[in-house]
C-alpha cells in the first residue's frame, strides 16, 4: 500500500473510480466559461433536490461560475470526448467553437446532446483541502437520449453493453 504523500499513486488510485464528465457552463455579458469536472456527484439529496462538485482552487474559471445565478449543467454523453478537451482548453478563445449549444435567458450554457442538463443555483461552498467543495440546488432538469460517457483511467470511456443485471 502507498502512503498518502504519493501524489503520482493517489492520482492512479482516484482514476480507478469512474465517473461521469460535467461540463458547468455560464454566459456572462456575452461571455461563456465553461468548467470540466469528473469530480461531480448527483443525488446529494432529493429534498431539496442537491447535486455538488469538487472545484480546484487553482481554478481560473470558478470565479465565474460561482458569480453567476444559475448555471448550465451538462453531463456529457458517448461520443463527445473530443468536445469535453475541447471545452477544458487552456485557450479560452477557443472552447466554445463549434460547440452546440443553447443558452437560456438566465445565462446557464447546456450542452447539445448531453445525457443530462440540470439548471442550478449554487447553495454552499465549503473547502476541502485543495479544492471547493459546492452544493447546487437544481432548479429543473431534462434527460437525453445519449448515454453518459465515463471517465475511468485518466480516460474517457462509454458504456459496454452488457446485460443488465436487477437487484432487488
Amino acid at each position: 500500500m502507498a502512503t498518502f504523500d504519493d501524489a503520482t499513486m493517489l492520482r492512479k488510485a482516484f482514476a480507478q473510480f469512474p465517473s461521469g464528465v460535467a461540463v458547468l457552463a455560464v454566459d456572462i455579458d456575452n461571455e461563456k466559461h465553461a468548467l470540466v469536472a469528473s469530480s461531480f456527484m448527483v443525488g446529494v439529496s432529493l429534498q431539496p433536490c442537491l447535486v455538488a462538485v469538487a472545484v480546484q482552487k487553482s481554478s481560473e474559471t470558478w470565479k465565474f461560475i460561482k458569480e453567476a445565478g444559475l448555471i448550465g449543467v451538462s453531463i456529457i454523453g458517448r461520443g463527445q470526448g473530443d468536445l469535453t478537451r475541447k471545452l477544458a482548453s487552456k485557450d479560452r478563445a477557443v472552447r466554445f467553437e463549434q460547440v452546440a449549444i443553447e443558452i437560456d435567458k438566465e445565462g446557464a450554457v447546456y450542452i447539445d446532446d448531453a445525457a443530462l442538463w440540470l439548471e442550478c443555483s449554487i447553495q454552499k461552498v465549503s473547502e476541502a483541502g485543495d479544492h471547493w467543495l459546492a452544493q447546487l440546488e437544481v432548479k429543473k432538469l431534462g434527460v437525453g437520449e445519449n448515454e453518459p460517457l465515463i471517465w475511468h483511467g485518466a480516460k474517457f470511456r462509454e458504456l459496454a453493453n452488457a446485460q443488465s443485471i436487477d437487484v432487488k
